[in-house]
């Protein structure tokens, strides 16, 4: 399996970026692609059928499928990972994950519906590929390969057949159970991600008191509520790095950053990059 490109759009709305990702093509024999939309409304075309888009929904397109999102369907500003990747039909793992993804009782009629904490993944997915570095790019096939077993195994974790151990997903010790507290803080966080936000606000917002919020959301996604909001800042942050001409002093005043200097020192303690070299790095390649 080998990916051949990655892409991060963060909330498309319409002009020349939805002309160009929203063209209609397809791809060769052995490419398929995940386009996965974190959060948005409109209709995605798969050859002569039209998907609704919404938040955390998946779709695979297979070799010779045309498709695109529609411009004149958009609803709400979309944003979306979208991987191509080659199959190899001589690799028994790729034929297997092939074969997991065939016999998956989800369908394409509504997409696979992802958890909100895998768009982390997905980050760690997108930089991994298109980091110049051949052990990078290896690790990134091998964290899809697990991907694709998390989002069509029907919520088995992928045996590791080299060793008989389960492949880790996640960090160990996360809780793979849904919790409505936690989905509520999840989706506030994403609607408010220009926003400064407090903690405790969100925990009172929420129900519950601060300590017991903390404490259960760091049990479900790893790390604090606060550590999470900023990460979703940062993330959205890089696509208008690389996208726009926008100063990076404008891209820090717009998601709430106290100024350029905390900005960039947040972003690269999430990306290894500064904003100058991420934005050096990857524009050269969209």
């Amino acid at each position: 399996m080998t990916i051949k490109d990655a892409v991060y759009v963060y909330r498309l709305v319409g002009g020349d970026r939805l002309s160009w990702h929203g063209r209609y093509h397809t791809h060769g024999p052995n490419d398929y692609e995940f386009h996965i939309f974190l959060e948005g409304q409109g209709a995605f075309l798969l050859n002569r059928t039209r998907y609704r888009i919404e938040g955390n929904r998946l779709f695979l397109t297979r070799p010779r499928e045309f498709h695109s999102i529609l411009s004149e369907a958009l609803e709400k500003p979309i944003s979306y990972y979208a991987f191509l990747f080659e199959v190899d039909p001589l690799l028994a793992e790729d034929q297997k994950a092939l074969e997991l993804i065939r016999r998956s009782e989800q369908t394409q009629q509504k997409g696979v519906v992802i958890e909100g904490r895998t768009r982390f993944l997905l980050e760690e997915l997108y930089f991994l590929s298109r980091a110049k570095e051949a052990a990078n790019n290896r690790a990134a096939e091998y964290l899809l390969l697990s991907l694709i077993y998390q989002w069509y195994n029907n919520g088995n974790e992928p045996m590791d057949e080299a060793s008989g151990s389960d492949i880790n997903l996640e960090t160990s010790g996360h809780s793979h159970k849904k919790n409505d507290h936690i989905e509520r803080a999840l989706q506030r966080m994403e609607k408010s991600i220009q926003e400064k936000m407090n903690t405790k606000d969100l925990a009172e917002e929420i129900g519950l008191s601060e300590e017991h919020f903390i404490r259960l959301f760091r049990k479900h996604l790893g790390m604090s509520p606060f550590q999470y909001f900023t990460r979703l800042k940062v993330e959205a942050a890089s696509a208008y790095l690389v996208e726009s001409f926008m100063p990076i002093k404008t891209i820090s005043d717009y998601f709430g950053f106290e100024n350029p200097f905390h900005f960039s020192r947040v972003f690269k303690k999430c990306t290894g990059l500064s904003p100058h070299q991420y934005r050096r790095t990857y524009s050269q390649r969209v």
